[in-house]
């Protein structure tokens, strides 16, 4: 079906963080066909996450929905600055050769388990690729160079640890995140740490990108800092370990504070 095609169309209806992980098996398959990608993404689809999550991207009758019209804006410039993305465009039925919703609504993936990036692999095998090697390709800022980047947000979290020791280390810490998620962070560990604010996602990138490290829970931010190979720690969460540590070089991940705090040293130390 492609042979004719100019490029690959595909729709995507799920949040930002999966954009990112799907991204792995799009430019995958880009550079196999020597297509770019036409990327379809669905606006306002009703939100379904586990019972009492809460997200903070919300349609006009304020119910959580995967993504909005802003936060489309915001992805845009990170989706048209990687040479194999054509086009970042809204939905609006149009006819796509690739449907990568097909692992939400048809075909079984393991979905809420495994690796989020391999969940479209499953699906589409041309799609397979090596994880340890980066898929989204972004010039760093120098902003936060000597900075340790965190991001937490309210949904999947691992609720067996504590933060209280990032205290002795407030002065190296940035927070990239939303305006509640920052204030519920540093009001509950006892931290006074500054929040980067951001223009869109590419500027996310730029920091995150330049930053010592980052460290995260499983979301957007993770995903990002993943994607470009950057030394990362990761909050793993229990009943949904849906994003994974340990593929590629200062790649970390912990259930467990010993581990956390060890994988936090041992970064700040060489880093």
């Amino acid at each position: 079906m492609l042979k004719d095609e100019k490029f690959i169309t595909v729709k995507h209806l799920a949040n930002s963080g999966d954009i990112i992980a799907v991204m792995a098996g799009l430019k995958a398959v880009s550079e196999k066909l020597g297509k770019k990608i036409i990327f379809y993404q669905w606006l306002n689809v009703h939100a379904q996450y586990y019972q009492g999550a809460t997200h903070p991207i919300l349609d006009n009758d304020g119910k959580m929905v995967c993504m909005n019209e802003k936060t489309f804006e915001m992805m845009k410039p990170l989706m048209l600055s990687q040479d194999y993305i054509e086009d970042f465009r809204e939905w609006k039925g149009e006819k796509v050769v690739v449907d990568l919703d097909i692992i939400r609504n048809k075909l079984f993936v393991n979905m809420p388990f495994g690796m989020i990036q391999s969940w479209i692999m499953f699906a589409y095998p041309d799609m397979a690729c090596d994880l340890s090697k980066n898929w989204i390709d972004i010039k760093p800022s120098k902003k936060y160079k000597n900075k340790i980047i965190i991001n937490f947000t309210e949904r999947y979290r691992n609720t067996m640890i504590s933060y209280f020791f990032l205290k002795e280390y407030e002065k190296d810490i940035v927070f990239t995140g939303t305006e509640n998620e920052h204030k519920t962070f540093c009001s509950m560990w006892g931290i006074d740490v500054p929040r980067i604010t951001l223009t869109n996602f590419y500027q996310l990138g730029q920091y995150i990108k330049g930053c010592r490290f980052f460290m995260g829970n499983q979301s957007m931010g993770w995903n990002l800092a993943n994607a470009m190979g950057v030394p990362r720690i990761l909050e793993v969460c229990q009943f949904a370990p849906n994003c994974q540590p340990f593929v590629g070089e200062h790649n970390y991940g912990f259930y467990h504070q010993d581990a956390l705090e060890f994988y936090f040293k041992e970064l700040n130390d060489k880093l």
